[in-house]
């Protein structure tokens, strides 16, 4: 320990993080972790922020930089030369074909179950931690415009398990070096300000961008057994070495993403951070709603209910994936359509079992879910935030 227990406990940032209620159940050293990580953005993309800042060339560099590698900028400003080295540096872990393979069990979901665990499954956990909340809030698009938010993270969710997605200048790759500019755009922007970033602690920080992880990780794995869609265990592992890689690529401290390789541990990493967060707030509740209610809207049509019912479905899903008591901290009211799940999760249990059973139906899955990913892409009206980020350098809303 380079500081004593005291010591801890007085730092600031006071109210991000319950400092006691960590060290009583995880100890110092990981309460010392925390408190780093609450003071931590992302030095990378936060200099390239910085480099860019009034500088259109410096923007299109960055574009291009990002979607033809470092080698096809002749001459790269400095702070963009370090993330890129650092994108293109593939981590000595990494094993392409357990890459392949956590991306084939990721498709393997469909495109219906994949949206609606990200929405009632990790985009409402995202909304429970206050700190996140108010970010989203004060960027002042998500609360207006939740179903472009809902569409835009869908987008980006679309890209990171696509065949050799991943690897340099692929779409996955592009795009979530885009996301990662855009969360750095938003940190400084949020700065600028004034935020508190004394009492409160960077805005956007480690231990945001890891829970944000865990969102897409632990908490929609978790999610989708619940209606009956389930991986064994060395599907588990292929996919959190396939999210590992995604954490690289989005700038998520490995101190705290190597942490997280199954459910197990990365129900113990959820728990170390979720331990030193404050119950949902106000906004939490009203990101989570509007949520909800456009989720419902979107997928309507695919349900074959009436708008109302679908959007009640949404509600009736949030509280199964979450639990009666975080769902009422957010939110999500109880109704009829709770009675419609059972019938829902045996027809994907009786699914999964037919196409674990017979590879050919699982391959048609995949090409299936490729294809639906490709429809709702085009179908999606102009650019992302994130995607306009480097030509508008002056948004400063976030995905999701």
């Amino acid at each position: 320990m380079s500081v004593t227990t005291t010591e801890l406990l007085d730092r600031a940032p006071h109210p991000v993080l319950n400092r006691c209620a960590i060290l009583e159940r995880f100890g110092a050293d990981k309460l010392e972790l925390l408190l780093a990580m609450a003071m931590l953005g992302d030095p990378l993309a936060d200099a390239v922020v910085a480099e860019q800042r009034g500088l259109a060339q410096a923007n299109r560099a960055a574009g291009q930089g990002i979607a033809h590698g470092l080698a096809s900028l002749e001459q790269a400003p400095p702070a963009l030369r370090a993330l890129l080295e650092h994108a293109e540096s593939v981590p000595e872990w990494v094993d392409a074909g357990r890459i392949r393979k956590g991306a084939e069990a990721y498709l393997s979901v469909g495109l219906e179950w994949l949206t609606i665990s990200l929405g009632p499954g990790s985009l409402a956990h995202t909304y429970a931690s206050p700190a996140i909340a108010k970010v989203l809030m004060a960027t002042g698009s998500l609360d207006s415009r939740a179903e472009r938010r809902l569409v835009e993270t869908a987008v980006w969710n679309h890209q990171i398990a696509r065949p050799g997605g991943l690897a340099r200048g692929g779409r996955g790759y592009v795009h979530s070096l885009q996301v990662r500019l855009l969360h750095a755009r938003v940190r400084g922007g949020l700065l600028n300000k004034g935020w508190p970033r004394a009492t409160l602690g960077m805005p956007i920080n480690q231990i945001d961008l890891a829970r944000t992880w865990l969102d897409f990780t632990y908490v929609p794995f978790n999610a989708l057994q619940k209606v009956g869609i389930d991986f064994d265990a060395e599907e588990f592992a292929d996919l959190y070495h396939l999210w590992q890689l995604i954490a690289h690529l989005l700038g998520v401290d490995p101190r705290l993403y190597r942490l997280a390789h199954d459910q197990q541990s990365g129900a113990e990493l959820l728990a170390l951070i979720d331990a030193g967060i404050a119950a949902p707030d106000q906004h939490s509740r009203q990101l989570t709603g509007k949520m909800l209610q456009a989720l419902g809207q979107r997928l309507q049509p695919a349900l074959q209910m009436a708008e109302a019912d679908a959007v009640l479905l949404m509600h009736s899903v949030c509280r199964l994936f979450h639990g009666d008591e975080l769902a009422d901290q957010l939110g999500a009211e109880p109704n009829w359509t709770a009675a419609m799940l059972p019938a829902l999760t045996e027809k994907n249990r009786a699914q999964r079992q037919l196409e674990r059973r017979n590879p050919e139906l699982r391959r048609q899955k995949i090409e299936q879910t490729l294809l639906a990913f490709d429809q709702a892409d085009r179908a999606v009206d102009g650019a992302t935030a994130y995607q306009n980020n480097l030509a508008a350098p002056a948004a400063e809303t976030l995905p999701g």
